[in-house]
């Protein structure tokens, strides 16, 4: 019997509404080449399929070795994902999303490729409450279950409605650091093992680095107190624990609100939130200051407590500090706070608490050329 074949399948589309969005998809496309570019051949994959509804990527993408599956009509991404599984009868699949992993090495790759064909019955998932990569195997669970809207909600639904075992991938910087907000991709424009079609696309921003880099350099000060707030995972700051003589002030809140479907349903409840409902954003940010040298804040379970429906212009204007142009003002009032406060606070999503953290704080052991503790290992 010959050996099942293992697809990597990565959804990357939609349309750009603003200038900002425009940009940030031509790095998200450079990501998605330089990754098809990078685990064509990779030990363990068979091939490489590619959703979209972009032509120029699709045309790049099969130069490139990839199987391009090309629509441009209406989508939702389960059932999209489904008829993906049967036009092309995959058996073992490997789902990324476009801007999910820019820093991926093959070894991870290679490490789920190895599960799906040793292991059977299993979903395997890079994100516990929100992943963005899912392998699953048999590919034939998905038409078992009801089609999931995003993917944060894929391997949830696999493992309670088809029975999959769930099997965790290795907690790394390079699983968790994907491409959500403006701020993200300043953090990628820090990194020289970037892809060169994803750096050339980062040409397109200027980004005011300066935060980042004191936030990055407070990581090797002994005593110095950093605030984490928003959807804090356990293995971020394990990692920072395990590494670092700072003390990182966590407060964690609304982990998997999306895939539980509490922000859909109104249900999302912060802390944080109150505290600034009831102090105000200036008075917020002054008293943390009083105690905390830098503050990284996932600013998105703000927005869904406020009960918000808050444009994708009006987030990446607050990420990128630009209080002026942002529309809401709760958003404009809560963004001036954040950039007139007395210490750096860097604003943005999921991403920047999780992934975005633990690749800075790989940058500084790289740089003091110091072998990071880990919990588990490639």
């Amino acid at each position: 019997m010959p050996e099942e074949k293992v697809s990597v399948v990565i959804f990357e589309g939609g349309a750009a509404r603003t200038p900002v969005e425009e940009d940030i998809n031509a790095v998200r496309q450079a990501v998605v080449l330089d990754n098809v570019e990078k685990l064509h051949g990779a030990p363990g994959v068979d091939e490489i399929i590619l959703c979209t509804n972009y032509r120029d990527l699709a045309g790049e993408a099969e130069r490139l070795g990839a199987t391009v599956d090309f629509s441009d009509g209406p989508f939702h991404f389960g059932r999209r994902l489904l008829q993906t599984v049967k036009a092309h009868g995959l058996t073992n699949v490997f789902y990324m999303g476009g801007p999910a992993a820019p820093l991926i090495r093959r070894k991870e790759v290679t490490w789920v490729a190895d599960r799906l064909r040793e292991e059977k019955n299993i979903v395997v998932l890079n994100n516990v409450q929100s992943p963005d990569m899912v392998g699953f195997t048999p590919a034939s669970a998905l038409s078992e279950v009801p089609p999931p809207a995003n993917d944060n909600e894929l391997g949830y639904i696999l493992r309670e409605n088809a029975g999959l075992r769930r099997v965790l991938m290795p907690n790394s910087a390079w699983i968790n650091f994907d491409l959500d907000t403006p701020t993200d991709l300043a953090i990628l424009s820090m990194q020289e093992t970037a892809g060169a079609r994803t750096k050339e696309a980062l040409k397109r921003f200027d980004f005011d680095l300066d935060k980042l880099v004191k936030l990055r350099g407070l990581f090797g000060v002994i005593g110095a107190e950093v605030a984490l707030i928003g959807r804090v995972g356990p293995p971020v700051w394990a990692f920072l624990n395990m590494n670092f003589m700072c003390r990182f002030r966590v407060f964690s809140e609304e982990r998997g609100m999306k895939a539980l479907g509490r922000q859909e349903r109104g249900e999302v409840i912060s802390l944080v939130g109150h505290l600034i409902d009831q102090e105000g954003p200036e008075a917020f940010f002054r008293y943390l200051s009083t105690f905390c040298q830098a503050v990284v804040f996932d600013s998105r379970v703000l927005f869904a407590h406020w009960k918000l429906e808050v444009s994708d212009w009006d987030r990446f204007q607050s990420d990128l500090g630009r209080y002026d142009l942002v529309k809401n003002p709760k958003v404009r009032e809560f963004t001036r706070a954040a950039v007139e406060a007395p210490m750096p606070v860097i604003l943005g999503g999921h991403a920047l608490v999780s992934g975005g953290l633990w690749i800075l704080a790989e940058n500084v052991l790289a740089a003091e050329a110091r072998e990071a503790r880990r919990i588990m290992r490639f």
